[in-house]
């Protein structure tokens, strides 16, 4: 064991004796080994996690490739996005890690993207939420696989909430929602996008399309979950 290992757990101990630690769903007090979830918790979040021969999500894609999910929206899993979207906890990411590092390890073909790229939200959400839960996955996808930072990045222009819109106003709101930096960097290029749910993937399509007409040749999409629709 690392040096730094214990001293690290013991930094841990101090620190929750003046800031406890409580489970997500439960919120009973964790135990210093226990991150996130609580041991009883953490078996009931695995029930929605995908077997491999599930994490392919099937369906026609008018720009991407090949589509992959690792949990279903339900449940455990559900709540733990609506805590990091609406209470801002973004440390409640680090609960899909290790199903995201066995993904990789087991998805070999994903080293082949040359790009990772997180799908942007808008500057006015981002004020408000303080952070991109995308951006922060495609970080740790890039780094389980040792990608560096991406090279050319989507920008996305603050459009009305889609919930608020019809059926043609969505579409339209959409093809007219992202913007490309850096097209040049994209010539040739095979890109995965990341994205924290996948509903319709309405959204990834629309940012897909950006990319292609920049010149990517490939583009795969990676969600940590995604709804019974698919």
């Amino acid at each position: 064991m690392k040096l730094q290992e214990p001293l690290l757990s013991y930094k841990e101990a101090f620190l929750r004796l003046f800031y406890p630690s409580l489970c997500a769903t439960c919120r009973g007090l964790l135990e210093l080994e226990e991150k996130g979830l609580c041991r009883a918790c953490r078996e009931g979040f695995e029930k929605y996690r995908l077997r491999p021969s599930e994490e392919r999500i099937r369906g026609t894609l008018a720009c991407g490739d090949e589509a992959w999910a690792l949990f279903r929206y339900e449940g455990t899993v559900r709540e733990i996005f609506h805590q990091i979207k609406f209470e801002r906890r973004r440390d409640l990411l680090g609960i899909f890690d290790q199903a995201l590092e066995e993904f990789c390890a087991r998805r070999p073909s994903l080293s082949s993207y040359e790009e990772i790229m997180p799908v942007p939200i808008d500057f006015r959400r981002r004020l408000e939420r303080e952070f991109n839960q995308s951006g922060i996955i495609a970080g740790r996808v890039r780094e389980v696989l040792g990608r560096g930072r991406q090279g050319a990045g989507l920008r996305k222009r603050i459009t009305p909430p889609q919930s608020l819109l019809g059926r043609e106003a969505r579409r339209w709101n959409l093809e007219h929602a992202f913007r490309l930096r850096r097209r040049e960097r994209l010539e040739g290029k095979t890109v995965l996008l990341v994205d924290d749910i996948f509903t319709t993937g309405a959204t990834l399509e629309a940012a897909a399309k950006i990319l292609k007409e920049a010149g990517a040749s490939r583009i795969g999409y990676f969600v940590l979950a995604k709804t019974h629709l698919n």
